[in-house]
């Protein structure tokens, strides 16, 4: 039975996972002196991905987490977040990133890797005495046995912790096994997205923004990482013929340059620097009730997967870290820790997660739609946005424990 040593007489929680949601909870448990075992399924602890999005709350999690000062030297910083109308190429909204923003949320809105920001958690797990981190360890059984939880690995391993967090992602086993095995829901869009170096792109396409190109059905963003060295630059279309499970479908500059044929001309110009080498459909699913059952939790995407749209997958991760890890502080009662973690988190996550798709139909509209959208975007004050989300970023001088139970 393999178990990492034990600190105030008890066994180390396990967490299965190690992407962001996985390193960030085993580092918010060893701040609070408990011991963490994270199984990981790869060989490796590195992220496949492009750009992300960090608002101001990211930034409280990062604080919380110890890793502030190692995120902020490698972040991208936008002068401004704008939407544009994809088909005419005009800006229709746009509010700047300014000391007025930094005042009212105590942090800038950043750029990242996700490659970066992964790698960061991962050198502090490392250098924790209290995180064990084991690669090539895919769980396939768990058993609560009231006064502890019995998991194993598919080559043969056995570990025993005190509680298991499962930050195993959007088809999470451990959330099949407790709540069911219902499939998410995919509205059909497959997105494209990768990084160039700066020197690559030319200075007529280049923006010191983050911009969403919003149009019918599709959408094109571009904003710069890793302090402004590389580009990120993405492209989403639907494809009503996908379900759940769809293998992406294979994009083609052919098939881009067809689905993009009426944008404006600035923007179909961005279009040869998408990395097509992978795609992926983009899920979410409907808000879960309950993310616990006894000695076992759900984390990050096996709680709550949400859409892309307003930049708050990876931060609902980083939140959730820090709240178990409060919530597990100074207690030996497991699965009253998790209900009060379940209880903070819930109603949070599920407005995140309406909320994001409700931007993903802002962005997408078509028609008549599209023209409203326009017009009532022209209109509204630059702050308009902050309004709209000043309850996810959480003010200034408020903690990451606090923000991230903020409802309304």
């Amino acid at each position: 039975m393999a178990t990492a040593p034990r600190t105030r007489g008890t066994r180390p929680i396990i967490v299965v996972g190690g992407g962001i949601g996985g390193t960030a909870a085993a580092l918010a448990l060893s701040r609070r002196g408990r011991r963490v075992v994270v199984l990981e399924q790869a060989e490796d602890l590195t992220e496949v991905g492009a750009g992300i999005q960090m608002p101001p709350n990211a930034f409280k999690a990062f604080a919380a987490l110890g890793v502030l000062d190692a995120v902020q030297r490698i972040a991208a910083y936008p002068e401004r977040l704008v939407l544009g109308d994809m088909p005419s190429g005009r800006a229709v909204y746009q509010t700047p990133i300014d000391d007025a923003f930094v005042n009212r949320f105590g942090f800038r809105y950043a750029l990242m890797h996700r490659g970066d920001l992964l790698q960061i958690l991962v050198d502090a797990a490392r250098a924790s005495e209290l995180i064990t981190l084991e690669t090539k360890a895919r769980v396939v059984s768990f058993a609560d046995h009231g006064d502890r939880v019995a998991v194993a690995t598919e080559d043969g391993r056995d570990f025993e912790g005190d509680a298991m967090i499962a930050a195993d992602g959007l088809w999470s086993r451990t959330r099949a096994t407790l709540f069911g095995d219902e499939p998410p829901r995919t509205d059909g869009y497959v997105v494209c997205r990768g990084v160039v170096p700066v020197d690559r792109v030319p200075p007529s396409l280049y923006s010191q923004t983050v911009t969403m190109w919003g149009g019918p059905e599709l959408d094109l963003f571009h904003y710069p990482l890793r302090r402004g060295e590389i580009y990120n630059i993405g492209a989403s279309f639907r494809d009503a013929s996908l379900v759940p499970g769809s293998e992406p479908p294979a994009v083609t500059r052919e098939l881009l340059a067809q689905r993009f044929a009426k944008a404006a001309p600035q923007i179909r110009e961005l279009l040869p620097y998408i990395d097509l080498t992978r795609s992926w459909v983009l899920y979410d699913r409907p808000p879960l009730p309950h993310w616990c059952a006894g000695r076992v939790a759900l984390l990050g995407d096996a709680a709550h997967p949400t859409t892309i749209y307003i930049s708050q997958g990876a931060c609902m991760a980083l939140e959730d870290a820090v709240v178990i890890a409060h919530c597990l502080d100074g207690t030996n009662d497991i699965a009253a820790a998790f209900r009060n973690y379940e209880k903070r988190r819930v109603l949070r996550a599920a407005r995140i997660q309406l909320t994001s798709h409700q931007f993903g139909e802002i962005y997408h509209a078509v028609g008549v739609n599209r023209e409203l959208r326009n017009h009532l975007l022209a209109g509204l004050r630059p702050e308009a946005l902050c309004d709209t989300l000043a309850w996810v970023f959480g003010p200034a001088g408020a903690d990451c424990v606090t923000t991230a139970a903020t409802v309304a």
